[in-house]
């Protein structure tokens, strides 16, 4: 499941760019099986949030002490530091919200209630594809 949330996909069914019609702007449940994304769990994005923290940071830290090690200069240091953390979080959105819903389907398997809106929510996109043709 996890696999799948890194290759950006629905971390259930395995669906690419489920969740995600362009790189940063996600949809509300999976394209392909309907899975919801939220699955009725308040404050879910914070664990992908938390990711996208360790992530920075960790890569933040790493460069600093690479830097020290091999006697790079404090401005250069810096700059490259900065820029992680400014760059890092805005590559690794999209990865660390579906990491996060691999980690959140592990922990919590999906339940019934989970299926009923899956197929509620494919129900509403077969309707709103009517529409739109």
């Amino acid at each position: 499941m996890i696999l799948r949330g890194l290759l950006r996909r629905c971390a259930w069914c395995g669906g690419k760019g489920s969740f995600f019609s362009s790189w940063y702007r996600k949809e509300s449940c999976c394209q392909t099986c309907g899975m919801n994304w939220e699955r009725g769990y308040e404050g879910f994005e914070l664990g992908a949030a938390t990711m996208g923290v360790f992530i920075t940071f960790g890569s933040i830290i790493f460069w600093m002490v690479a830097s020290v090690i091999f006697g790079v200069p404090l401005v250069p240091l810096l700059v490259v530091a900065g820029s992680l953390a400014v760059f890092v979080p805005i590559i690794t959105y999209p990865l660390t919200y579906s990491v996060w819903f691999g980690v959140d389907l592990a922990i919590r398997p999906p339940s019934e209630e989970d299926f009923v809106q899956a197929e509620a929510c494919r129900a509403q996109m077969t309707s709103a594809q009517t529409l739109t043709k």
